[in-house]
């Protein structure tokens, strides 16, 4: 199948200290009534949300996928993965459309381009008051239409590099120091990421291409760490945990998802461990009174803190420092926690002392 990738340059609603503020939003006389939102339940659902739509009905050539990330201040990223073409010709079309939606009290959101920009359109999300479904329209220019019902997936979410360039300008200035006044900018970012995790973003002004700010960003927009070459990364948007609870499927062979869903006698094989993890330097194998010191895997190298005990210090030993001490012949677990902002991840390893040493060999024939 032949895809040809077509870009949409997209511009944000303007974004005031984070939050956003509906356009020509008339103010209302002081002795008027306010309404009763018609649909507070949809709402309180906007604001749980994180997760993945499927357009109803969708076929192999003509489907679309929705991800929304409820953000702050009544706003709510969304982004559809849209594809359109023809079997007979086997060929097909895709097309990344994102931005930043405002929701109104009576849960509906809505996007729309800044009157100056070159395809001018608008996007409607209306939120079922179950949270189970949206019907999306929209008005004017683009290149694939998104409208439909979409039914939801799961609550997982992974957006593209498209995405991530939304999530910065919806920052307030104070975090990224990002505006204006200080010259045309562009943010570049990688179509990589770092260690499955993070999107590295930069912000480079056009005429001297000087880097202005740097960013690490979730994959799956949870976090932002600014990340400047002077400072220590801080996150300045959401929350570690999600990093911090994220597994990693290994898969040596490379064994296609058809073929692990189909291998019902369970000859092919995957492994997942966690992200943010903990090992031992020399390997959990250790001689009675040799050490090895405790280091942590983290993305991005961000700063941490952990703290380790032994669950059985007749067998090895864990200091201050987190340097491993084996004692006497047996089997134990470290048990581990790591810190990160308000990240937690708990993490045991497995230690073996012994006095025999164990070596394994492979021998070509």
């Amino acid at each position: 199948m032949i895809k040809n990738i077509i870009p949409i340059s997209l511009i944000s609603i303007a974004l005031i200290l984070g939050g956003c503020t509906p356009k020509n939003e008339d103010s209302k006389p002081e002795n008027q009534e306010i309404e009763t939102p018609v649909n507070s339940i949809s709402l309180e659902k906007w604001e749980t949300m994180n997760a993945t739509f499927t357009r109803e009905n969708s076929s192999q050539y003509d489907n679309s996928t929705l991800m929304i990330k409820y953000l702050s201040n009544s706003c709510a990223l969304f982004e559809f993965r849209l594809m359109q073409g023809s079997e007979s010709e086997d060929l097909a079309v895709d097309t990344i459309v994102s931005g930043v939606m405002i929701i109104d009290d009576n849960g509906k959101g809505t996007y729309e381009t800044i009157e100056d920009a070159e395809n001018q359109y608008t996007l409607e999300f209306v939120l079922s008051e179950d949270g189970q479904n949206i019907e999306v329209k929209h008005d004017g220019a683009l290149e694939i239409s998104p409208d439909g019902k979409y039914l939801y997936v799961d609550d997982h979410v992974e957006f593209s590099d498209v995405s991530v360039g939304e999530i910065i300008e919806f920052l307030p200035t104070v975090a990224t120091s990002l505006n204006g006044n200080i010259g045309q900018y562009t943010i570049n970012y990688p179509d990589s990421l770092i260690s499955d995790w993070f999107y590295t973003v930069e912000a480079v002004l056009d005429d001297s291409k000087k880097v202005l700010a740097k960013f690490f960003i979730a994959k799956d927009l949870s976090a932002v760490f600014r990340a400047d070459d002077d400072i220590e990364p801080v996150m300045i948007f959401g929350s570690a945990q999600p990093m911090m609870d994220y597994f990693i499927t290994e898969n040596p062979d490379n064994i296609s998802e058809e073929e692990l869903d189909s291998d019902v006698d369970g000859n092919a094989e995957s492994s997942s461990q966690k992200l943010v993890n903990v090992m031992i330097a020399d390997g959990s194998i250790m001689t009675p009174k040799t050490t090895s010191e405790l280091i942590a895997i983290i993305p991005a190298d961000l700063p941490y803190t952990l703290t380790a005990q032994s669950l059985d210090n007749e067998v090895a030993l864990v200091d201050e420092n987190n340097v491993v001490t084996a004692v006497a012949e047996g089997e134990t677990e470290i048990q581990c926690e790591v810190r990160c902002e308000d990240g937690v991840s708990k993490i045991n390893i497995p230690i073996y002392v012994t006095s025999e040493l164990i070596i394994d060999t492979v021998i070509n024939e």
